[in-house]
């Protein structure tokens, strides 16, 4: 399945005793291709050489890319697209390094935090329960389309104290940004860009124009909220920082979410007697939620910009040189009981699934608690479900994600 074959490329005389290969990352192709593919990786080398684009460093082993992900003097965030060293998207606070990375990391974390989360999971379970209600009558669905896209931006619009009448806009543009980054529809992904920063830039003067209360509005809690970069005095978030930062947790929260729902749900369709455990026990929704996130890891890999020259494990890296951290082979690497395998009562191990370091997903309690709700609440209504289709599901590529998922079930499921 794997397309890796050794290829000449880019700078490939500096990759001495690294195997150099050369393999996609971003096309659609048949679903589980990239797991595959992932695993050949893990399997060849913890270290190689991606002729891909300009050429790139490769690691597939939990140690390597869990040291990418911490070593942030080593290893930028300056671009996480490692086939794209110079990007016209800019993440904050992703892309910006410690120690300014700090400074906007700490105004976000209250909103994202535990309880936060708790705050919010009455609203998680009703638009969640409304959706699979609103479903179960119908016998049948495009899983991703219908349910696993909508209920996360929903949640995210109210949590961002945003109309949730927005959700088929919001749901729209997303999906057109992830397939122009894809690589389905290159030109899709800055239109879309476009359109998010012009959607937040009319909501924020909006709050410039009415402030809301900023205990519960983000976006008022922002245009009052400074920051400290490089020693300088302390100053307001610029408005284009605002718009970045909103811009990030657009596209670093809803697109995550979705895929890893639609893995969740296409696992316990493919896999009926993991669904009838859980259903027998309940207790097994976080554990299996936990083996989701690792064995159906969505991050394929994480990109980061070399520092300054340095022979790291053997390779002879120079600043700018792109390095690619394969997460998904790093969550099944060989530290893990029988990494290949889905477990659902598997022992919590820590993985990768929202990286590491200081970068570590802001919103990572918030994708669990969605996680949680939605294997729980689409179980409660709809307890025997199955593939609607005979033909090969599609995975997108780079942020491994469903294009679709057809499911049917019994009409009085639930009833």
């Amino acid at each position: 399945m794997s397309q890796t074959h050794e290829q000449p490329a880019v700078a490939t005389d500096r990759a001495v005793g690294c195997p150099v290969v050369h393999f996609e990352i971003a096309p659609e192709r048949e679903s589980g291709f990239y797991w595959e593919q992932s695993k050949e990786l893990r399997d060849r080398a913890p270290v190689m050489f991606n002729t891909l684009a300009q050429g790139f460093w490769v690691f597939t082993s939990y140690d390597l890319v869990r040291d990418m992900y911490q070593r942030t003097d080593l290893f930028s965030t300056e671009s996480i697209t490692a086939w794209n060293p110079e990007p016209h998207f800019s993440w904050i606070p992703l892309g910006v390094d410690p120690p300014n990375h700090a400074t906007y990391r700490r105004l976000m974390n209250p909103w994202f935090s535990p309880g936060a989360v708790r705050r919010n999971a009455e609203v998680q379970r009703a638009v969640c329960r409304r959706y699979v209600e609103e479903l179960a009558p119908l016998g049948r669905c495009d899983a991703v389309a219908e349910f696993a896209i909508r209920y996360p931006t929903e949640v995210f619009l109210d949590l961002m104290n945003l109309p949730t009448s927005d959700t088929t806009m919001l749901v729209e543009v997303v999906e057109d940004f992830f397939r122009g980054y894809s690589g389905a529809a290159p030109e899709l992904a800055g239109s879309a860009y476009a359109r998010i920063k012009e959607y937040f830039a009319e909501r924020v003067e909006e709050r410039r124009r009415a402030p809301l209360d900023p205990e519960i509005d983000i976006l008022t809690y922002l245009l009052g909220s400074t920051v400290t970069r490089d020693g300088e005095e302390s100053r307001l978030l610029l408005p284009e920082e605002i718009l970045d930062i909103c811009f990030m947790l657009v596209v670093a929260g809803l697109d995550t979410t979705r895929a890893q729902i639609g893995w969740m749900l296409y696992h316990f369709a493919a896999h009926p007697e993991d669904r009838r455990r859980v259903l027998a026990d309940p207790s097994l929704v976080a554990t299996g939620v936990e083996e989701v996130l690792r064995y159906y890891t969505i991050i394929y890999g994480d990109g980061r910009k070399v520092t300054q020259d340095v022979d790291y494990r053997g390779c002879p890296m120079r600043k700018g040189d792109m390095v690619y951290g394969m997460t998904s082979a790093a969550n099944r690497d060989r530290r893990y009981d029988d990494p290949d395998t889905f477990r659902l009562d598997r022992t919590p191990t820590p993985t990768l699934a929202f990286a590491a370091g200081p970068h570590r997903c802001l919103g990572a309690h918030l994708a669990r608690s969605e996680l949680q709700v939605a294997l729980e609440e689409w179980l409660r209504v709809i307890p025997e479900y199955h593939l609607d289709t005979d033909e090969p599901l599609i995975e997108r590529g780079a942020q491994l994600s469903l294009v679709s998922l057809p499911l049917a079930w019994p009409t009085g499921a639930g009833s």
